[in-house]
């Protein structure tokens, strides 16, 4: 008798209560409201949110470290002799190589303005600078003075990162000592 009660007082989809044999208000089990949020519905967003945005994330490189790049050798403000000098350089999170994909190489740059402008080239209008994928370089220095020795990261095409990765270090050639005269000993000095 409940069923048909509630069927008769339910109008344009409210339910009109209906009173019992006991007094009590019954309402048909398929019409009662539950409850939208759910702890297990809460859960589940969460985890498929919190993933999707960990995985763009990830694939973005927002979480990848930026390379790095720092020389070895020689030390900085080194005196170094004139002639061949050896610059050793350590890079991380890059990987050095020539071909397709994002591979990079290094510029060594002797007494030049290292280029470093995003979309430009890495090459510098002047100073010497040579290319190469190896992690050493040796550069023939010549005349006394200061000498400045940096190391760029660039680009398959020659183009500097953004940001750029650059190292730079100052040496010091000596001048050479001064020709001191030598006194020479000759055998008429001194009289005999």
């Amino acid at each position: 008798m409940n069923r048909e009660a509630l069927r008769a007082t339910a109008h344009n989809g409210v339910v009109q209560p209906v009173r019992g044999s006991y007094g009590a208000i019954h309402v048909a089990s398929h019409l009662r409201r539950r409850p939208i949020v759910r702890p297990w519905n809460v859960l589940l967003a969460l985890l498929v949110v919190g993933g999707g945005l960990a995985a763009y994330f990830l694939l973005a490189g927002a979480f990848s470290p930026q390379p790095s790049l720092r020389i070895l050798s020689p030390a900085s403000d080194s005196v170094v002799a004139e002639g061949k000098t050896s610059v050793t350089v350590e890079v991380r999170n890059a990987t050095l190589g020539a071909g397709p994909g994002r591979l990079y190489h290094l510029h060594y740059y002797l007494d030049a303005i290292v280029p470093v402008v995003s979309g430009r080239s890495a090459i510098p209008t002047t100073g010497a600078w040579a290319s190469t994928v190896k992690t050493s370089y040796d550069w023939d220095i010549r005349g006394p003075g200061l000498h400045v020795l940096a190391v760029q990261l660039v680009t398959a095409e020659d183009r500097p990162l953004d940001p750029p990765v650059v190292a730079a270090i100052a040496v010091q050639i000596p001048k050479p000592a001064p020709d001191t005269p030598t006194k020479t000993s000759s055998a008429n000095e001194g009289g005999c």
